[in-house]
C-alpha cells in the first residue's frame, strides 16, 4: 500500500488535496468582517439576488473597485452553498490550491521533481498565502491567472506548443477580468524583459508568440463585459475603475496605504516567512546562474513585480503576492544545493532561531498593547509550535541533518498557520463590533449616518438607507425600536435628540473607526 502511495504520478493529487486542506480549514469559522471582504462578498450577494452579471453594487450603489470574475465565482458558490462566509471564500481557497498545483507541475516539467516539491513546500509554509487564500477578495484569482500566464509563456518559448499559447492568452484574459489592466501590462513587461535578457528579442520569437491571435483571445474574453458595464452605467464604472482605482492608486497614495520604496521588500520577506530568510542567498545564486533560462524567467518575474509596486504610490501587502511563486522557486533552487553540500544556511538558521525566541513575547505584548484585544494576549501561545520547531531545526542542523532541519521549519510553520486559522483568528474575530452587535439590530428598522461598517450589509442582506441628523427624531418616533449605525468621529459635531442615546460602542478591529449604535432611550 505504501509503495503504491509513494508514486510520483500521484504527487500532484497529494499536493492539491493537501493545499485544499490548508486553505479550506475553518473557512467559514470567522465572519465576513474585513473591509475588502465585506464589500466584495456583499457586492456578489447583491448581484446574485438580482440575477445581474454585469453591474456590481455595494449597498445598491455602483461599485467600481474591481472587475467581476471573483463576483462570478462567489455567485456560483452562493447558488450551491447559500450566501455565507464559507461560500464567499470557497473559490479563493480553490484558486490558492490550484496555484500551488500549477507551480509544482511547471517546475517538475521544466526543471526537476525535487525542486517542484521544495517550491510547493515553501509556498504551503507561507502564513501570508494561507491568509490570502482564506479571504473573499479578487487577489487569489489574479495570483492564479498571473502565475499561469508566466508559466505558459515560458512553456511556449521552450516547447512551441499551441496548447500553451492558448493557455497563455486565456490566462491573461481571465486575469484582466480578475483585476484589470495590470494582468496585461505586468506580464507583458516580464515577457519583454525575458526576451531582451535571453537575447531572443527578434521577429522570429515575436512571431512564435502570435501576438495578434493573443490579442483577439484576450479581447474576446475580457472586452464584452467591460463594454456592457460601460453601457449600463453610462461610463461611470469605466471612469471610476480605470482613473481612480488604477491610475489613481499607482500615481498617488490612497486610503493611507503608502510607504517608502523598501516596504514592498518587507512585504515579501514577511509574506514568504519562514523560508524568506534564505532569499538573499537565493537571489545571489540566481544572479550567478542567470544564463539558465529557467532561472532567468523566475528572477525577472519576481523582481519586476516587486519593483513595479515599489514605484506605485499606493502599497499594500497583497500587491506583491503574485511574486511569491517565482521567489519560492529561486529559494528552492538554493535549498536543493543542500544535498550537494554546497549550501551553508547556518546564519539564516541562527536568524530563525532568534526570531523564534522573541516571537511569543513579541506577540504577547503586541496584543496586550491593543486595548480592544489586551484580554486575548494568551492567544500568542497558539504560535508556540513555530519557535519550538525552529529550535528543533537548529539542533538537527548541528547534527548534520540539513534536510530534516528544513522540513521541520516548514512543517511547524504550517502547524502554526493552522492554529491561527482554527483558534486565534476566530477568537479575535468575535471581538469585532458587527459580530457583537448583530443581535441588537436583527429584525429592526436600520439606517446609517454618513458611514457604517460594510459587514452589516453582508449579514443584514438589505439596503441600508442614509439618514440626516435632522431626521433622527422623526425616525425614532416612527420606529421606536429602530437603530442608526455610525461612528464616533461622524457624531462629534452632532447634537443627538434628548430621547436618543449611543447604546453600543466598539472600536473596529484592524481599522481605526469606532462603530456605534444609536437607539431610543428606555424610559
Amino acid at each position: 500500500m505504501l509503495k503504491r502511495l509513494n508514486n510520483p504520478t500521484l504527487y500532484p493529487w497529494f499536493i492539491f488535496i493537501f493545499a485544499m486542506g490548508i486553505y479550506t480549514i475553518n473557512l467559514g469559522g470567522s465572519s465576513i468582517y474585513i473591509l475588502d471582504e465585506a464589500k466584495n462578498a456583499t457586492c456578489a450577494s447583491e448581484m446574485f439576488e438580482r440575477g445581474d452579471w454585469i453591474v456590481p453594487t455595494f449597498n445598491q450603489e455602483l461599485r467600481t473597485d474591481k472587475p467581476p470574475l471573483h463576483y462570478f465565482f462567489m455567485m456560483l458558490s452562493y447558488s450551491v452553498f447559500g450566501v455565507n462566509a464559507f461560500a464567499a471564500r470557497f473559490f479563493s481557497a480553490m484558486f490558492g490550491a490550484l496555484t500551488i498545483l500549477i507551480s509544482f507541475l511547471f517546475v517538475r516539467r521544466f526543471h526537476s521533481e525535487k525542486l517542484a516539491l521544495w517550491t510547493s513546500f515553501i509556498l504551503l509554509a507561507s502564513i501570508h498565502l494561507s491568509i490570502q487564500f482564506h479571504l473573499a477578495v479578487p487577489d487569489p484569482y489574479l495570483i492564479f491567472f498571473f502565475t499561469a500566464s508566466i508559466f505558459s509563456f515560458y512553456a511556449v518559448i521552450k516547447e512551441k506548443r499551441t496548447i500553451y499559447l492558448i493557455l497563455l492568452y486565456v490566462s491573461v484574459g481571465l486575469g484582466t477580468l480578475s483585476k484589470g489592466p495590470v494582468a496585461i501590462g505586468l506580464p507583458g513587461l516580464i515577457f519583454l524583459l525575458f526576451l531582451i535578457f535571453s537575447r531572443r528579442f527578434n521577429w522570429k520569437a515575436i512571431k512564435q508568440l502570435k501576438p495578434f491571435l493573443g490579442a483577439l483571445i484576450v479581447v474576446a474574453i475580457a472586452l464584452p463585459w467591460y463594454i456592457l458595464v460601460h453601457l449600463k452605467t453610462n461610463g461611470q464604472w469605466t471612469e471610476g475603475f480605470f482613473f481612480k482605482h488604477n491610475l489613481g492608486r499607482f500615481s498617488s497614495e490612497m486610503e493611507g496605504h503608502g510607504g517608502i520604496f523598501l516596504i514592498t521588500i518587507l512585504f515579501v520577506l514577511f509574506g514568504l516567512f519562514p523560508f524568506s530568510v534564505f532569499i538573499v542567498q537565493a537571489l545571489k545564486n540566481a544572479f550567478n546562474n542567470r544564463k539558465d533560462d529557467f532561472v532567468l524567467i523566475n528572477l525577472i518575474a519576481g523582481l519586476t513585480i516587486v519593483t513595479f509596486f515599489a514605484i506605485s504610490r499606493t502599497k499594500l501587502p497583497n500587491y506583491t503576492v503574485p511574486a511569491y511563486p517565482y521567489f519560492a522557486i529561486l529559494i528552492g533552487l538554493w535549498l536543493c544545493k543542500i544535498d550537494l553540500q554546497k549550501a551553508k544556511p547556518k546564519v539564516s538558521l541562527i536568524g530563525l532561531l532568534a526570531i523564534g525566541v522573541i516571537l511569543i513575547p513579541a506577540l504577547y505584548f503586541g496584543i496586550k498593547f491593543d486595548p480592544a484585544l489586551a484580554h486575548l494576549n494568551y492567544l500568542a501561545l497558539y504560535f508556540l509550535p513555530i519557535p519550538v520547531g525552529f529550535i528543533i531545526a537548529y539542533v538537527l542542523y548541528n547534527k548534520g541533518l540539513l534536510r530534516q532541519s528544513l522540513q521541520t521549519i516548514g512543517l511547524t510553520t504550517i502547524l502554526g498557520s493552522l492554529c491561527f486559522m482554527l483558534f486565534v483568528f476566530p477568537r479575535i474575530d468575535e471581538e469585532n463590533p458587527v459580530a457583537q452587535s448583530l443581535h441588537l439590530i436583527a429584525g429592526k428598522e436600520v439606517r446609517y449616518f454618513e458611514k457604517f461598517n460594510p459587514s452589516y450589509s453582508f449579514y443584514l442582506q438589505k439596503e441600508l438607507t442614509e439618514i440626516k441628523p435632522d431626521e433622527f427624531k422623526s425616525f425614532f418616533e416612527e420606529n421606536p425600536d429602530g437603530v442608526i449605525i455610525s461612528t464616533t468621529r461622524r457624531l462629534e459635531d452632532v447634537q443627538l435628540p434628548s430621547n436618543v442615546e449611543v447604546s453600543f460602542s466598539s472600536r473596529d478591529i484592524f481599522e481605526t473607526p469606532t462603530t456605534v449604535l444609536i437607539t431610543r432611550k428606555n424610559n
